[in-house]
């Protein structure tokens, strides 16, 4: 996952979102609630990921806010902001969550960190972490098995190639690929080029 602070980023389809979604759900709209599950979901689960580093635990709490969100729709409260309420109510879960957690085993100091990272700093970063995610999974499928090799593993692009049993000019050539189409999907973001230029120099 790649590590970005204070960029200046946004999640372009929350942009997008209906400021009065909160009021179509309270009155029972499963469309409008399904659009702010779709938007919301991936984005906030690599947001309480940075809180609590488990996956799995971070969806569940995402999921279980939606279905508390749905159940308790008709008591809703205004809501001025969907993108803060939904952000600061997965913070208050996690945040929550890790005081349990720590009546029964000491917190790591990497966890007591993070709760020290500036709110808007660790939601811009999700969002990045998410558009990049979602920019990957559009890749061709061989362009994408590289590409995650290279970057989750951190393998030379020999490597890769004797593990898929490639020869390294396929390899270096599906890269190419891969960096021509994540430019262009992840365009007008300058943190990107940096990034990616991690992955072009194995």
């Amino acid at each position: 996952m790649f590590i970005c602070r204070k960029l200046n980023v946004v999640c372009r389809m929350a942009d997008k979102i209906d400021p009065d979604i909160f009021q179509k759900i309270k009155h029972g709209d499963v469309n409008s609630f399904n659009c702010l599950f779709d938007t919301y979901y991936s984005c906030l689960c690599l947001f309480a990921v940075k809180y609590l580093n488990d996956l799995d635990i971070s969806r569940s709490l995402v999921q279980q806010l939606f279905v508390d969100l749905w159940v308790k729709r008709e008591k809703m409260d205004t809501v001025w902001s969907v993108k803060s309420f939904l952000y600061t109510s997965v913070r208050n879960r996690c945040i929550d969550h890790l005081r349990v957690q720590k009546r029964t085993m000491k917190m790591t100091a990497a966890v007591e960190e993070v709760t020290q990272i500036p709110f808007h700093d660790l939601i811009e970063e999700a969002e990045l972490n998410d558009l990049i995610n979602k920019s990957i999974n559009q890749l061709p499928e061989k362009c994408r098995e590289i590409f995650i090799l290279c970057r989750n593993e951190g393998l030379k692009y020999a490597d890769v190639a004797k593990r898929l049993d490639l020869s390294v000019k396929t390899v270096e050539m599906q890269m190419g690929i891969a960096l021509k189409k994540l430019r262009e999907c992840l365009k007008g973001y300058q943190i990107i080029g940096l990034a990616i230029l991690i992955f072009s120099k194995k």
